[in-house]
Protein backbone atom coordinates (compact mmCIF):
# COMPACT_ATOMS: atom_id res chain seq x y z
CA UNK A 1 0.00 0.00 0.00
CA UNK A 2 1.29 3.46 -0.86
CA UNK A 3 1.05 6.45 1.44
CA UNK A 4 2.06 10.06 1.03
CA UNK A 5 5.51 10.68 2.52
CA UNK A 6 6.20 14.00 4.23
CA UNK A 7 9.86 12.93 4.36
CA UNK A 8 10.05 12.65 0.57
CA UNK A 9 8.14 15.91 0.11
CA UNK A 10 10.54 17.71 2.43
CA UNK A 11 13.55 16.27 0.61
CA UNK A 12 12.18 17.71 -2.64
CA UNK A 13 11.56 21.05 -0.92
CA UNK A 14 15.13 21.18 0.43
CA UNK A 15 16.75 20.15 -2.86
CA UNK A 16 14.82 22.89 -4.64
CA UNK A 17 15.53 25.46 -1.88
CA UNK A 18 11.86 26.37 -1.47
CA UNK A 19 9.80 27.44 1.52
CA UNK A 20 6.21 26.42 2.19
CA UNK A 21 5.14 29.96 1.28
CA UNK A 22 6.94 29.79 -2.07
CA UNK A 23 5.45 26.36 -2.80
CA UNK A 24 2.00 27.74 -2.05
CA UNK A 25 2.46 30.72 -4.36
CA UNK A 26 3.98 28.67 -7.19
CA UNK A 27 1.37 25.89 -7.11
CA UNK A 28 -1.79 27.68 -6.00
CA UNK A 29 -2.17 25.27 -3.09
CA UNK A 30 -3.27 27.18 0.03
CA UNK A 31 -0.42 27.72 2.51
CA UNK A 32 -2.31 25.93 5.29
CA UNK A 33 -2.66 22.86 3.05
CA UNK A 34 1.01 22.97 2.02
CA UNK A 35 2.00 23.10 5.68
CA UNK A 36 -0.22 20.11 6.41
CA UNK A 37 1.12 18.11 3.45
CA UNK A 38 4.76 18.72 4.33
CA UNK A 39 4.24 18.03 8.04
CA UNK A 40 2.42 14.75 7.46
CA UNK A 41 -0.95 15.94 8.79
CA UNK A 42 -2.65 15.65 5.39
CA UNK A 43 -2.14 12.26 3.78
CA UNK A 44 -4.85 12.63 1.13
CA UNK A 45 -4.12 15.49 -1.27
CA UNK A 46 -6.36 16.03 -4.25
CA UNK A 47 -5.18 15.07 -7.72
CA UNK A 48 -4.75 18.68 -8.83
CA UNK A 49 -2.43 19.28 -5.86
CA UNK A 50 -0.29 16.28 -6.77
CA UNK A 51 -0.12 17.44 -10.38
CA UNK A 52 0.88 20.96 -9.29
CA UNK A 53 3.63 19.53 -7.08
CA UNK A 54 4.84 17.23 -9.87
CA UNK A 55 5.11 20.20 -12.21
CA UNK A 56 6.87 22.32 -9.60
CA UNK A 57 9.43 19.66 -8.69
CA UNK A 58 9.67 18.13 -12.20
CA UNK A 59 9.14 14.65 -10.84
CA UNK A 60 6.74 11.70 -10.98
CA UNK A 61 3.88 11.12 -8.59
CA UNK A 62 5.62 8.00 -7.28
CA UNK A 63 8.30 10.29 -5.82
CA UNK A 64 5.80 11.53 -3.20
CA UNK A 65 4.91 8.14 -1.77
CA UNK A 66 6.35 5.42 0.44
CA UNK A 67 5.48 1.87 -0.46
CA UNK A 68 4.98 -0.97 2.00
CA UNK A 69 6.14 -4.41 1.04
CA UNK A 70 3.58 -7.12 1.44
CA UNK A 71 3.49 -10.72 0.45
CA UNK A 72 1.45 -10.04 -2.69
CA UNK A 73 3.30 -6.87 -3.73
CA UNK A 74 4.62 -8.27 -6.99
CA UNK A 75 3.62 -10.86 -9.53
CA UNK A 76 6.74 -12.92 -8.76
CA UNK A 77 5.90 -13.01 -5.08
CA UNK A 78 2.32 -14.05 -5.76
CA UNK A 79 3.17 -16.61 -8.42
CA UNK A 80 5.77 -18.25 -6.20
CA UNK A 81 3.15 -18.70 -3.47
CA UNK A 82 0.32 -19.74 -5.80
CA UNK A 83 0.79 -23.55 -5.47
CA UNK A 84 0.79 -23.31 -1.67
CA UNK A 85 -2.31 -21.08 -1.71
CA UNK A 86 -4.21 -23.54 -3.93
CA UNK A 87 -3.12 -26.51 -1.79
CA UNK A 88 -4.37 -24.79 1.36
CA UNK A 89 -7.77 -24.22 -0.19
CA UNK A 90 -8.54 -27.92 -0.46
Amino acid sequence: MARLSSKKLNELKEVNLLTNDEISKLTGIPLFTVENLFSGRNLYPTMWMLVALMELFSCDMKDFFEYEEDEFNSYDSFSSQFPEIITNLF
